[in-house]
Parts: structure tokens; C-alpha cells; sequence
């Protein structure tokens, strides 16, 4: 008989990274930050680019994670998602900010 070692559940901060990859507003700023970090051009790489999966693999890879629901047991992968939602967050603002 082998063991199989049981997934973590996902808690809170699995419920912020899925919430997160759904918005259109976290693609579009995904978009703009492959943008700056690569000096490419909105020809090349316009906005709405990146989808929900996109997003769901740019968190993994960042937090170091196979899985969201592991970002809850990982102190280092926690850290990362609020780095990476409070980036958002302030980009969100400029964004606001650049519109008025």
C-alpha cells in the first residue's frame, strides 16, 4: 500500500490569488509590466494580452508554488502574494490618478 500525502487546502490567501487572477484589471497590469520589464512596445504587446491562466501561472512561478492553495503553507510564497497585491494595488492607483 503507498501513502499519498494529502494536498494542502487552500485558505485566505488561495481564495486572493484566484480572486486576483480573475480580474481583467490584474491582466492588463500584468501586460503593462512585461511591457516595462522587456521595453516592449503596445504594438507588440497590447493590452489584454494576458488572461486568467497567464495570471495563474505568473503567481505559481513567483510564489514558488505548483499549486495556490500551497501559497497558505509557504511563509516565503505569502510574502509574495501581498508583495505582488500590493504593486497591484499601487499600480491600480496610478491608474486612477493617470485618468483624472
Amino acid at each position: 500500500m503507498t501513502e499519498t500525502t494529502p494536498k494542502p487546502a487552500g485558505g485566505t490567501l488561495a481564495r486572493k490569488a484566484a480572486m486576483l487572477c480573475q480580474a481583467e484589471g490584474f491582466h492588463r497590469y500584468l501586460d503593462q509590466a512585461r511591457r516595462a520589464r522587456h521595453g516592449i512596445d503596445t504594438n507588440v504587446l497590447p493590452d489584454g494580452t494576458h488572461k486568467e491562466e497567464d495570471a495563474v501561472d505568473f503567481i505559481r512561478t513567483a510564489c514558488g508554488v505548483r499549486s495556490r492553495a500551497e501559497i497558505d503553507h509557504e511563509p516565503r510564497a505569502a510574502h509574495m502574494l501581498r508583495r505582488i497585491i500590493t504593486n497591484y494595488r499601487r499600480w491600480q492607483s496610478n491608474q486612477v490618478r493617470a485618468s483624472s
